[in-house]
């Protein structure tokens, strides 16, 4: 079954169409709780907020909930190649 996940990627400042880094995994994908809904096994966002080092991310789950991520800024930028 299809999954529809959250990723990231980094793109230089002066020309976006360069990736500078991206995730090899996904940040979020759906867990056993976000695979029921009208459109099922689904995670989606539609932006993210910057406070105090730490990306907090809104998210919808499977049509039917919405949650919320966080992760440090720094760490996300380690992980990315």
């Amino acid at each position: 079954m299809r999954q529809y996940c959250i990723g990231a990627f980094l793109l230089d400042r002066d020309d976006p169409t360069e990736v500078i880094g991206r995730l090899r995994e996904p940040l979020l994908k759906p867990n056993e709780n976000e695979r029921e809904g009208y459109v099922p096994n689904v995670v989606y966002t539609c932006g993210a907020l910057l406070h105090n080092g730490v990306l907090i991310i809104p998210f919808g789950l499977a049509d039917h909930a919405t949650g919320f991520a966080t992760v440090p800024l720094a760490e996300l930028l380690a992980a990315m190649e």
